[in-house]
């Protein structure tokens, strides 16, 4: 499973859209694998979960073990530094 993950991480890397893709493992004696994708909009991660590679991935969270768990995150606004200075500003330190 983790070498088509592998494989699904160089694929998804370069599609139009995608910010980040990565696979991480912990190997101990659990040897969880976690799968991250970052997408610029909600548009762009449709389209890819749409997409017939999509299911290359889904295909191999059936052959996991385990029932895999699953999370998508969404964030609403991105800040930078003015934020940090914003929130130091008003705490008077």
């Amino acid at each position: 499973m983790i070498d088509i993950l592998r494989t699904m991480e160089s694929l998804t890397r370069i599609k139009s859209g995608c910010q980040c893709c990565c696979v991480y493992e912990q190997l101990n004696a659990t040897h969880a694998v976690l799968y991250v994708e970052q997408w610029e909009s909600r548009e762009t991660l449709q389209q890819h979960v749409r997409s017939s590679m999509y299911m290359r991935l889904l295909t191999a969270m059936e052959l996991s073990s385990e029932e895999p768990e699953i999370q998508f995150h969404e964030v609403s606004e991105t800040r930078g530094l003015e934020f940090i200075e914003e929130i130091r500003s008003e705490s008077g330190g």
